[in-house]
Formats: C-alpha cells, structure tokens, sequence
C-alpha cells in the first residue's frame, strides 16, 4: 500500500466519522425535544393531580362541616 492509498483511507475513514457524529448529533436532538415534551407533560399532569387533590379535600372538609340550618 503506497503513502498515498494511505492517506485516502484515512480521509475516508475520518469523513465516515464526521458522518457518524452528525447522525449522533441528530439523535440527540431528538432526544431533547422528547425530554422537553416529556417534561412539559408531567408539568401538566402534576397540576391536574393537583387541582383534582383540591377538590376532594375541599370535598372532604365540606361533608365533616356542621350544617346550619335555619
């Protein structure tokens, strides 16, 4: 193999690489959007709970009240 068979399996060898980070870079990408909506979801889920806990407190506290009754 002479020196310059050398060099350009060593071009391509290190093309293949850039090739390989950029689709890595596009995965992780990816990834970042999913955590953002994965967390954008839980946000959202945790301020239902939330309001749904509220309700039945305020439920709860409402049936052990005294009725007034006039």
């Amino acid at each position: 193999m002479s020196a310059t068979e050398k060099a350009f399996g060593l071009v391509r060898t290190i093309f293949a690489y850039q090739e390989r980070m950029d689709g890595l870079d596009d995965k992780f990408a990816a990834l970042s959007g999913d955590v953002v909506r994965l967390t954008e979801s839980h946000v959202a889920l945790r301020d239902r709970v939330s309001r749904i806990e509220g309700l039945i407190e305020g439920a709860a506290m409402a049936a052990r009240q005294p009725r007034i009754e006039g």
